[in-house]
């Protein structure tokens, strides 16, 4: 079976947004760039209701993407990810399916549905979930559909969901300079490159990676190798 990695995001606190053009045009451009380099079967685009999605070839990527936009992202504008394993069906554009029509995402596109979107939409309704009861760090949440588990096991999923926990926890508690510095090198930047940009040193950015943000950087390569696995 060919699984795929379906990416629903929404925006925490949508509602409370007090300059909703300029807002999505910010995520929108965190989602570009986060997206660069990836295999992704779709880049991110935005549909109605507050909502982006994505579908990546691989978990890995998947899990990549959501947390490159994550640190990209100022503080106070956050998006909230759900992933989908399962399959995906591809209709001709303007094809009748059941279930309520999703935007295209560009002209003459095809339309998809399937268990891997299935899964997402159940995956970012739990993180909403756990966000609102015990853990308001929770911004990332995985599920693979029924379907697909004998490929996906369920202590697979809660592995990399324990994981993903831990990392949603260290991303809010980064400053905002140190989500773009940790951003940077996931995104290749060097280290002169990124003083540059932030005009500071190189030694403090030399700091950081030591410091502070190897924690982030090495738990998304844990992340990364449990999605290989």
């Amino acid at each position: 079976m060919t699984l795929r990695y379906a990416v629903i995001a929404d925006i925490v606190g949508s509602r409370t947004l007090t300059n909703r053009a300029e807002a999505q045009r910010v995520f929108r451009a965190a989602l570009e760039r986060a997206a660069e380099g990836l295999a992704l079967l779709e880049a991110p685009y935005p549909t109605v209701g507050d909502e982006f999605q994505a579908v990546a070839y691989s978990l890995e990527d998947a899990l990549l993407l959501t947390l490159r936009a994550q640190l990209l992202l100022p503080p106070q504008l956050q998006l909230r990810f759900g992933i989908g394993a399962g399959r995906i069906e591809e209709f001709p554009s303007g094809a009748q399916r059941p279930g309520a029509m999703r935007p295209s995402p560009g002209e003459g596109a095809p339309l998809q549905d399937g268990s891997a979107w299935w899964a997402a939409r159940s995956a970012i309704n739990r993180a909403h979930d756990v966000q609102d009861s015990s853990n308001p760090f929770i911004r990332t949440w995985f599920q693979a559909h029924a379907s697909v588990e004998s490929y996906v096991s369920a202590s697979y999923q809660t592995c990399v969901n324990a994981l993903l926990s831990l990392r949603d926890h260290a991303i809010l508690k980064l400053s905002a300079r140190h989500r773009r510095i940790t951003a940077s090198l996931l995104l290749g930047k060097t280290q002169v490159e990124i003083a540059r940009a932030e005009k500071i040193s190189q030694q403090a950015i030399s700091d950081f990676a030591r410091g502070t943000g190897v924690g982030l950087i090495q738990s998304s390569l844990l992340i990364a190798e449990a999605a290989r696995a």
